[in-house]
């Protein structure tokens, strides 16, 4: 449920605190307290994200140059946001201010700290866009970017979206498992002006959110009084229905569906892109080590390779068969 707990004072607290950073106003800076994050963290696992949001608000406001703080009242916000959809839109909340909160904060971290905090700040674009999609339809998105003083993605996640993109055939819809497949494939449609060039379904907002259904049931041609499964089973009659590797193939249950490439394709249609599906981007990132979302990334290709294994004799190979766990051999 969306938080109801003071939300005016939530949203004072925030446009306060970010705004005095931005304008670099504050009097006096206290030393860093590296406990508060993962505190707010544990109060936010019991139930009292408000509580946390507003302690990480106040310890800012003198401590602004903790990074792992700001990632986490980012990640706070974009909680917010997911959960005012999930709670049908309450209008006595800041609703899509909280996107706006977070990119703040998120802007902060990627200056401080980066990594974490770009791909976060990157999935708060998502939502931004899935926001306007609310409001003014699926085809909003053929004049939408992403704008140029957002952190792009690293490489690898880069890297990853072109894949799965790459893999599915051309007018296909593309069914997505996780926030990390999501944010790479938006991302890499966004940063070159055509996001609306493929349908991106999130199975678990289509089934919680009414507005998101409506607006995915009228770019798809299908009756939003069906669920998730019925509407793209009757969509793969007519073009191609693609699952990334960590889509629910148990809930959506679509009809023959084969491998191609790093997707699933139920429906019409072959892959016919003359990409060169790589993952050099992610060798590069394994060497160097010092990010957080190697292993989600791993995750994803591990899922690809549990039903297409001839990747791994293929792109994944670069990687080693100690990489990737369905390639063990």
């Amino acid at each position: 449920m969306a938080r109801a707990i003071q939300p005016k004072l939530r949203s004072l607290l925030a446009l306060t605190l970010l705004g005095s950073t931005a304008t670099g106003s504050l009097a006096a800076q206290a030393s860093l307290n590296p406990t508060v994050a993962p505190r707010a963290a544990e109060l936010a696992r019991n139930g009292q994200r408000g509580i946390s949001t507003e302690m990480l608000s106040q310890y800012l406001a003198t401590s602004p140059d903790d990074g792992s703080a700001w990632i986490q009242l980012g990640r706070f916000y974009l909680l917010d946001i997911r959960d005012w959809h999930l709670s049908g839109h309450p209008a006595d909340s800041p609703g899509p201010l909280y996107i706006d909160f977070g990119s703040a904060a998120l802007d902060q971290a990627v200056r401080l700290r980066g990594d974490s905090g770009v791909i976060l700040r990157q999935m708060l674009e998502v939502e931004r866009a899935w926001d306007v999609i609310e409001q003014q339809g699926y085809d909003v998105l053929r004049r939408w970017t992403v704008p140029a003083d957002v952190a792009p993605l690293p490489d690898f996640i880069s890297e990853l979206g072109a894949n799965l993109l790459s893999s599915c055939p051309t007018s296909g819809v593309m069914a997505t498992g996780s926030d990390l497949e999501t944010v790479a494939i938006f991302s890499v449609v966004a940063a070159a002006g055509q996001a609306a060039s493929v349908v991106i379904v999130v199975p678990s907002f289509y089934a919680t959110d009414a507005r998101y259904r409506n607006r995915i049931a009228t770019a798809l041609g299908t009756d939003s009084a069906w669920s998730v499964q019925r509407a793209l089973a009757s969509v793969a009659q007519r073009r191609p229905v693609c699952l990334t590797p960590l889509a629910d193939r148990t809930l959506l249950a679509l009809p023959d569906l084969r491998p191609m490439r790093f997707v699933l394709v139920s429906g019409p249609g072959t892959t016919t892109s003359d990409r060169v599906v790589t993952v050099t981007d992610l060798a590069r990132a394994d060497r160097q080590g010092n990010s957080s979302w190697l292993r989600e990334v791993h995750a994803v290709y591990t899922a690809a390779a549990g039903f297409n294994p001839r990747l791994c004799d293929g792109p994944l190979a670069l990687l080693g068969d100690t990489q990737i766990a369905a390639c063990r051999r």
